[in-house]
């Protein structure tokens, strides 16, 4: 039954994603970092969700050359200054910030980051009031925020790259024989507006993000054993990053165990040693969480925080309420999730992401005639499912329907949602070729609007 996969899926080399008339493969990329930067400029320091206390624990590891810990603890009002400027935010996995305390090691030593401006005084985390008072700042398009931090800003952008690229990668995986949709999947990751506006943030989501894409692209290479060396470093790395990304040891074990015993039995002794790798690595993370004593303190802080259950959550309401704000902070929802786009607007995007990537999903499976193609399709549906599970965990415990916590899902929606406008304009081939410029032309108008209607005068 196990059979290789096509060596077509495997090679993905820039004249493959070429189509005649088409746009070169540059658009979706020049796309994103086109949007990403307008992003950067319009939005200001500490008006992305929890930056301020990011880049607390960023100057903890770059002044004191240790592991972040909760100092300043927080007082008052969790939107108050003095919450909104403590430790608070340092019981997260280290990772990120390990990395970006380096890096403002590197560019300015021990000294420590900019004060952030004033607090707005109508600022209290319902309205569209910003958190910080930006009077000083002339225009939307001039950058006025540290060097070091700008750095920070353009290090995460590039993660993003890592994001946008898988999508275009998984979209070949379900489709190798169709040069549509690869071109597709990376334009809607290109253009789409939460996505651009959390790549700029200061936050460890888009590094959490990125490593899950990775290994997303990575575990779509079936047929190949060792690859599980290198998926349990992704993992292990992904969860220092963000503990949300838990789920991706689920999601590794589970598809080791099927690919070995059942898609590729045959060949299972090849997947021993990579096995072992793969469980010596996981063991180790495990033990790296329970030795070290500040990651066990956090660790065991967000196990009590996040295990009890909301009684809220035991209602329908609720979880219309969470379907609606989670449509919301899919497509475009701002700030500190304070200044959302139009609801008609989420609608469209979601509706167009869902029937598309349904079609896509249907399709994909009825095209794929060997156990290897079968089970890529699995794969980013056991993905899926994976982000839905911690997702909701996270709402049944307090209402925080941010689309961010589980970005690591828009490469795999934009492959499946490409397969299905590939396949439904596939009769129109003409309409085909131009699509992918009028996919473009959209989202560049649609997030120029977003930025000059939404986000400029909240600020400016």
């Amino acid at each position: 039954m196990s059979q290789a996969l096509p060596a077509a899926s495997r090679r993905l080399p820039p004249s493959a994603l070429r189509l005649p008339g088409s746009p070169s493969l540059w658009l979706p990329y020049l796309l994103y970092l086109l949007l990403a930067v307008a992003y950067l400029l319009a939005v200001p320091l500490g008006e992305s969700p929890d930056e301020p206390g990011h880049l607390q624990c960023i100057g903890q590891v770059a002044a004191l050359g240790r592991l972040p810990q909760i100092e300043p603890p927080p007082a008052g009002a969790w939107w108050s200054r003095e919450a909104i400027l403590s430790g608070r935010m340092c019981y997260h996995m280290p990772l990120y910030y390990l990395l970006t305390g380096g890096l403002q090691w590197l560019v300015q030593g021990s000294a420590p980051l900019p004060p952030l401006p004033p607090s707005h005084p109508e600022w209290n985390g319902m309205t569209a009031a910003p958190m910080f008072d930006h009077a000083g700042k002339t225009a939307w398009y001039v950058l006025d925020e540290a060097a070091v931090v700008t750095w920070m800003r353009l290090a995460g952008v590039l993660a993003g790259l890592a994001i946008l690229g898988t999508a275009g990668r998984a979209a070949r995986f379900l489709q190798p024989d169709q040069e549509t949709a690869p071109r597709l999947a990376l334009l809607l990751t290109a253009g789409w507006p939460q996505f651009l506006f959390m790549s700029r943030a200061i936050s460890n989501d888009t590094l959490a993000t990125a490593l899950g894409a990775v290994a997303l692209a990575l575990l779509l290479d079936v047929g190949r054993p060792g690859r599980y060396g290198w998926l349990g470093c992704l993992a292990c790395l992904a969860v220092l990053a963000k503990l949300t990304m838990v789920f991706l040891v689920g999601v590794l074990l589970l598809a080791f165990l099927t690919e070995s015993l059942v898609v590729y039995r045959a060949r299972a002794r090849a997947y021993v040693w990579p096995g072992l790798i793969l469980l010596g690595l996981l063991l180790a993370l495990a033990a790296l969480l329970w030795l070290q004593p500040t990651l066990r303190s956090h660790l065991r802080l967000s196990e009590l925080s996040f295990t009890p259950v909301a009684g809220a959550s035991q209602t329908l309401v609720y979880w219309q309420r969470v379907g609606a704000w989670t449509m919301s902070s899919g497509w475009a929802r701002f700030g500190w999730m304070n200044l959302p786009a139009p609801q008609w607007q989420a609608v469209l995007w979601w509706g167009i992401i869902a029937g598309a990537g349904l079609s896509g999903l249907i399709f994909s499976w009825r095209a794929a005639t060997t156990p290897a193609r079968r089970w890529q399709v699995i794969v980013v549906v056991l993905w899926l499912v994976g982000l839905a599970v911690i997702y909701g965990r996270i709402n049944l415990n307090r209402f925080q329907p941010q689309f961010r916590l589980i970005m690591a899902a828009v490469p795999a929606l934009a492959a499946l949602a490409a397969v299905g406008l590939a396949r439904a304009t596939a009769p129109w081939w003409r309409w085909q070729r131009r699509l992918p410029w009028l996919l473009a032309g959209g989202l560049l108008v649609s997030n120029a609007w977003l930025i000059l209607t939404i986000i400029v005068p909240a600020y400016y």
